[in-house]
């Protein structure tokens, strides 16, 4: 008989994140593990009733009970969200008697932890991010007020009273063991690190030719962690030693393209150097193998420490090497150690020739580099493996 697992996610299974990070790996486990996803999906998503149709299809046929909630996107909605999806964890936790709690985020588990105060619940504290920090870094949570200073008392409660813990990359579980992230993390012994994997059938190694101009590509969003600024300067930089075509792939939320159009226009990127395009999570793997070479930077937050970029798991899987910055979660580690892309400092960026950067890594050889870095570390076989092993040692019924 198959374990029951209660998956939480505030992401949409109906979102590109959720389809490539939540999705991939529960088909997968769901051959050994019965699932019930509980999920916050976007309500114009959900009013795609073909594709909602197609989804709850494709959920039932793997044995996966899928229970959507419609995402409030106004501020009292964004509030009543969490009350609502743990109003629902608790009814589901008493009705269906579920026992084991795989909570993708600090804002599932709040819930769970607080579920196991009156049943008894395993979870899995499955974290993604240092997420109260990160409100922290982006001015929501002022680090000297009380509330900041109540949300870490109950972070330390989350990691303390979960079954078991992932996080994303070793520089964030260093960072909770070295009592970065609270007092008292070095008592903590059950973390394990599983980064933001990639079906590495989906997205395979295309052979390229490297044709002058070359193709500089942008995938996924250009806001929020992302510093598309330094993407712009970086490209004008770069338009000083050689020719390039820039390609975005961009869904376009929250008007980026405008946005995108005003920044490289800010920094006299000209329209006809670049081009944007809103594509799905479909056709991504296929619409990689246009792109030479892959450039982006993350805001280097206290909080970043934890993160793994999705879109570098799929970039090296591709075959395509990476430019970007340090204090980023594990990114410096892969791509100096594995030489497949450069860390760019941008503090000194006065001082490359960006031809000698590029062209030493536009080649077959670091292609090649690129897609073994991602099956040793990137797999979502391996990933799914991981967390099957963590389920057996953790869910006991």
């Amino acid at each position: 008989m198959k374990k029951r697992v209660l998956y939480l996610s505030y992401n949409g299974m109906m979102e590109p994140l959720g389809a490539s990070q939540v999705l991939s790996y529960v088909y997968k486990l769901s051959n050994t593990y019965e699932y019930t996803l509980l999920s916050l999906e976007k309500p114009a998503d959900l009013q795609n009733k073909a594709e909602f149709d197609l989804l709850k299809s494709q959920l039932s046929e793997k044995g996966i009970r899928w229970i959507p909630i419609s995402y409030g996107e106004s501020k009292i909605g964004k509030l009543l969200n969490f009350f609502r999806f743990t109003a629902k964890v608790f009814g589901i936790v008493r009705k269906d008697k579920l026992r084991n709690i795989h909570c993708r985020s600090y804002i599932t588990a709040i819930p769970a932890w607080f579920v196991k105060k009156f049943y008894p619940v395993t979870y899995l504290f499955d974290t993604r991010n240092f997420w109260f920090d990160e409100r922290a870094d982006i001015g929501s949570l002022d680090r000297g007020k009380f509330l900041y200073k109540f949300l870490k008392r109950l972070e330390k409660r989350l990691y303390k009273k979960a079954g078991g813990i992932v996080i994303l990359a070793r520089s964030g579980k260093a960072t909770v063991l070295n009592n970065e992230l609270f007092r008292g993390g070095d008592s903590i012994k059950n973390i394990e690190i599983i980064p933001t994997c990639v079906d590495l059938d989906r997205f395979v190694q295309h052979k390229r030719e490297y044709k002058k101009p070359i193709t500089i590509g942008y995938i996924g969003t250009a806001v929020g962690w992302y510093d598309f600024e330094k993407t712009a300067i970086t490209l004008s930089k770069i338009g000083e030693f050689m020719d390039y075509n820039f390609l975005i792939f961009n869904n376009d939320q929250y008007n980026q393209h405008a946005f995108i159009k005003e920044t490289l226009s800010k920094y006299q990127i000209p329209s006809e150097k670049y081009r944007i395009e809103k594509i799905s999570f479909a056709e991504m793997p296929s619409r990689l193998k246009e792109i030479d070479i892959s450039l982006f930077y993350i805001h280097p937050y206290f909080s970043k420490k934890a993160s793994a970029a999705t879109k570098l798991g799929e970039l090296l899987a591709s075959g395509i090497p990476v430019l970007t910055n340090k204090d980023v979660g594990d990114h410096e580690y892969y791509i100096e150690q594995y030489s497949v892309g450069k860390i760019i400092d941008f503090e000194e960026l006065d001082t490359y020739n960006f031809s000698e950067v590029i062209t030493p890594l536009l080649n077959q050889a670091t292609s090649n580099r690129c897609r073994n870095l991602a099956e040793t570390y990137f797999s979502l076989d391996k990933g799914v493996e991981k967390y099957q092993e963590i389920y057996e040692r953790i869910f006991k019924n």
